[in-house]
């Protein structure tokens, strides 16, 4: 079974939205939102069985049931999911690329890059409470990848481990400590080891802050394409700075910005 969740009207208001977003500032819920979000957690308790959600704007698909994040839910049946990753994968992900994603979510942009591309698509996540929902979701848009579980961390990162901070909404979780969040200690994966090992030529970072820091001096060549979320909201405007110029003192050129996600594009 097959659902729209929301009207139309709605999606093509809310896409309008997210085209004049800026950088520096998180988008949040509105009244509106929250009334709707509380509508669809009440259709979502109200399942026996799960639904096949249809995205609006691209062909991807999510399954949704009761327990499911009725945000999460709302967000993608309005087009408000990672948009801005989306619609860049769309457009720069070419076929033949092999995608390295850091911070998986809910494997939808990690689908759509394993659409895009042709290949299956190498998914970095810490949070294991998301691996079920990663595999589900790749799966039913007819797609593959391999799932590591593992926080991705710079190359003189000391530890094996480190503790992520899951928050109420699982979805999503982070390094950084908001004051927030159940601890979860969790395996590490350095990323000059994952670039190594997959060789890819599309890396996709969303990390929640720790991409600071974390690119090493030296890319691979066969890296054609980065594209990383920038949470300035969060790290603020001077490592959001030194994120941008490590990447561009390699020999690649801002060519997309869009929200908080930036796309560089190796010039030679």
């Amino acid at each position: 079974m097959s659902k729209q969740l929301v009207e139309s009207w709605r999606i093509e208001e809310r896409r309008q939205v997210v085209l004049q977003r800026g950088l520096n500032v998180w988008p949040c819920d509105q009244p509106d939102d929250l009334q709707q979000i509380e509508q669809i957690r009440e259709w979502l308790d109200s399942q026996l069985e799960p639904v096949v959600l249809q995205h609006p704007l691209h062909p991807l698909k999510m399954l949704v049931g009761r327990g499911f994040s009725p945000r999460m839910a709302y967000y993608f049946a309005l087009g408000d999911y990672e948009e801005a990753d989306l619609e860049l994968i769309e457009k720069m992900v070419r076929p033949g690329d092999r995608v390295l994603e850091c911070g998986g979510g809910a494997g939808i942009t990690g689908s759509l890059a394993a659409r895009c591309s042709g290949n299956p698509v190498t998914i970095v996540e810490p949070n294991e409470v998301m691996h079920g929902i990663i595999r589900q979701n790749v799966q039913l848009n007819g797609q593959q990848c391999r799932l590591i579980a593992a926080a991705v961390v710079a190359d003189d990162y000391s530890g094996d481990t480190l503790t992520l901070r899951v928050q109420d909404e699982y979805w999503w979780s982070s390094v950084l400590d908001h004051g927030s969040g159940e601890p979860v200690q969790t395996a590490v994966a350095r990323i000059s080891d994952l670039l190594a090992s997959i060789c890819p030529s599309v890396l996709v970072l969303d990390i929640e802050g720790a991409e600071v820091g974390l690119l090493p001096e030296k890319l691979p060549d066969e890296l054609r394409l980065i594209m990383v979320e920038l949470h300035t909201p969060d790290i603020g405007d001077e490592a959001t700075v030194s994120v941008v110029n490590r990447i561009m003192s390699q020999g690649f050129r801002l060519c997309h910005v869009r929200s908080q996600t930036w796309v560089f594009e190796r010039t030679a």
